[in-house]
């Protein structure tokens, strides 16, 4: 069974090397679809009996690693000397600097990795970060799929 918590937060970036106006500094409404699979919880009694996870524990989880750390921040390749110098000398910013351009599909794989571990099997149901499917636009999005194999 999969399940899915969508999160929502405003960031900026740009990407240097594009042939278009996306070279230049702008900024997106990001929305990320946490898509988490494993088998139904069947522990009688317990609160999640029924569920893969409770969609709070997902929620709590993505609003830590990721809202907290990337709502009104500027991703910033590590290549970009112009804005590395840039946040250098300036206050009251939030770079994220990372070791890729920033596209929508490396945010999604970005985004895939800090969360891959994070929703702990205790109910031992193989419970697993399935896929990350980042828009960014309200039109265009980019998904990244775990690579594990099914049981069975």
């Amino acid at each position: 069974m999969k399940i899915g918590k969508v999160i929502q937060w405003d960031m900026g970036h740009r990407v240097l090397n594009h042939r278009s106006i996306c070279k230049g500094l702008h900024g997106h409404r990001y929305k990320a679809e946490i898509c988490v699979e494993g088998e139904l919880i069947q522990e009688p009694g317990t609160s999640e009996e029924g569920m893969v996870i409770d969609f709070a524990d997902i929620k709590k989880t993505a609003q830590k690693c990721i809202q907290e750390e990337l709502d009104h921040a500027f991703m910033v390749w590590d290549k970009d000397e112009e804005l590395l110098e840039f946040f250098k000398h300036s206050k009251g910013h939030k770079p994220v600097i990372v070791s890729f351009t920033p596209t929508a599909e490396n945010v999604a794989v970005y985004i895939f990795h800090i969360l891959k571990d994070k929703f702990s099997d205790v109910y031992k149901t193989g419970l697993h970060l399935q896929s990350i499917k980042l828009w960014e636009t309200p039109s265009s999005y980019a998904l990244y799929e775990s690579k594990v194999e099914r049981k069975g």
